[in-house]
């Protein structure tokens, strides 16, 4: 193939992939079947698969799907970033459109390798925090606190200031809203409270192009670390098949600065080519080309090592391991010594199954609980959990409600953290407990009837019942009133009678952390 039909190739690929990625994210986000396994990037990604069998102590059989990219990246070095990255294929049609590509910032390269043996050391240690950092949770995280809500809100509000001034529009917002509404976009309004920071934190990845040319995937990425690591020894590599006239054209286009041309000819750091082809399609002489192999090619041998060497702009040394492992096991252990170890958050209420089940050992932080969840309960903590919980999935009950007749976080969670359990397991599963604050319930406090609790409470044998008593309210007047009040045996927190209580503000009654009281000595 031609150099502009390869670059055509990758250009294909990665709409390809970006495509699946959104596709897959949908389907998900509607709790739909697929062929295709809805957490295919992730079972893919090296990063988080044996991340998270580390953590966990566990061989994590889904995730094992993983070793067709260590293959991969053994055979085609970082191609994955240049050509499969969802995150990366963003980047690259997000970036400036005049690149003025420099490499300012070469130290900056090892970050990326430091963060990927921080995270590693800290998995051995059985802790996932920085797995924020991955590039498919990144953006997994963003979509489904960020992008599906201002989509939605976006459609919503056009709909409602077009549709009374624009009649020939009706057709197209009553098509939106048979055939979106409840698939696309959620059935009811869903709303999260950390969604304006995922979004930003996005941008900022974003806005680093017009620093340098995929900024994140340079000095950041952990995941590009892990597959650069690879590039190094890769069976695909750049040669040259003729000697270069050094006109520099090639490194002026590579986006990552994996190319320096000297009077020696040009050299390429393979741990930073990512595979995209444009060297290839940018050399005026058709002196790069890609080629299977560790034998180097020249138009004489004599003149191989100057036309064309391999180099490293990072060397990893055990000194970076041996700080990498240290920082690892430090922030483990403050993790460890905080105060959210010894006593949860009094409102940390986590997804059913998930608190005996070494919830933040196993939790990658991937946001697939969050996009599956029909009512907008789970949502990314900030440090309800110590820092060691950040942007791990709680559940917000003033903002949504655990669905009694939902187990889909525990189908959907590709490592295990919420385990899988059957709809009649899950909805005996104690998550938490409610109270009813007196002093705001209305039967309560204004001795005006409510029974909104007790009517929302979806056990069978209601865990809210209501007793009718004759009060003297403030005025002086005998009032019969149904008061509720919480059976703690029945109670599993589901947080529905929180989410549907009239009040504004705080509801009158709140789900706290699971109910646990000391044995009784006889």
């Amino acid at each position: 193939m031609t150099p502009t039909r390869w670059r055509r190739a990758r250009q294909l690929a990665q709409i390809l992939s970006v495509a699946i990625f959104f596709y897959l994210a949908f389907l998900t986000y509607r709790g739909a079947e697929s062929l295709i396994p809805l957490d295919l990037y992730l079972r893919l990604d090296p990063l988080v698969a044996f991340g998270a069998m580390l953590a966990s102590r566990a061989i994590i059989v889904t995730m094992l799907l993983a070793l067709v990219a260590v293959v991969f990246g053994f055979v085609f070095g970082r191609a994955w970033c240049g050509w499969l990255c969802p995150l990366g294929a963003l980047l690259d049609w997000m970036a400036p459109r005049a690149w003025r590509v420099t490499e300012t910032l070469k130290s900056w390269k090892r970050i990326k390798y430091i963060l990927f043996f921080v995270i590693v050391f800290a998995a051995l240690w059985g802790n996932l925090s920085l797995m924020i950092f991955d590039p498919i949770t990144l953006l997994n995280r963003t979509f489904s606190s960020a992008f599906v809500p201002m989509l939605d809100v976006i459609i919503t509000n056009l709909g409602i200031m077009l549709y009374p001034i624009a009649p020939p529009l009706h057709p197209l917002f009553d098509w939106i809203e048979q055939n979106w509404r409840g698939t696309v976009l959620p059935a009811h309004p869903i709303f999260y409270e950390l969604g304006w920071m995922l979004a930003l934190v996005f941008g900022i990845v974003v806005a680093l192009n017009w620093v340098a040319p995929r900024f994140w995937c340079r000095y950041l990425c952990p995941l590009g670390a892990t597959y650069a690591l690879q590039g190094k020894v890769a069976w695909l590599q750049p040669r040259a098949v003729k000697e270069c006239s050094r006109c520099a054209a090639c490194a002026r286009v590579c986006p990552t600065s994996a190319i320096a041309v000297t009077k020696d000819g040009f050299s390429v750091d393979s741990a930073e080519c990512v595979v995209c082809m444009d060297c290839v399609a940018a050399c005026p002489e058709s002196v790069i080309t890609f080629q299977f192999g560790g034998q180097q090619s020249a138009a004489r041998p004599e003149d191989s090592r100057r036309v064309s060497g391999q180099r490293s702009d990072v060397d990893l040394t055990r000194r970076h391991l041996l700080g990498s492992a240290l920082a690892s096991v430090g922030a483990v252990a403050l993790f460890h010594a905080a105060p959210a170890r010894f006593r949860a958050d009094t409102w940390l209420i986590l997804p059913p199954g998930a608190r005996d089940n070494d919830f933040l050992a196993k939790c990658i932080r991937c946001a697939e609980c969050v996009k599956v969840c029909p009512t907008g309960v789970l949502q990314p903590s900030l440090f309800e959990s110590g820092l060691e919980g950040f942007w791990s999935p709680i559940l917000r009950t003033r903002l949504g409600y655990c669905d009694y007749s939902c187990n889909a976080c525990g189908q959907i969670c590709p490592t295990g953290a919420i385990p899988p359990l059957t709809l009649e397991q899950k909805r005996k599963t104690v998550i938490g407990t409610a109270y009813i604050d007196q002093n705001r319930c209305i039967p309560w406090a204004s001795y005006r009837p409510c029974v909104v609790c007790e009517e929302m409470c979806p056990i069978p044998d209601k865990a809210i019942r209501l007793d009718e008593v004759e009060v003297i309210s403030p005025e002086g007047k005998k009032v019969r009133v149904q008061r509720p009040r919480v059976v703690p045996d029945l109670c599993i927190g589901c947080g529905i009678c929180e989410y549907k209580c009239p009040l504004t503000g705080p509801a009158a009654i709140r789900v706290y952390t699971p109910m646990t009281l000391p044995p009784i000595i006889t």
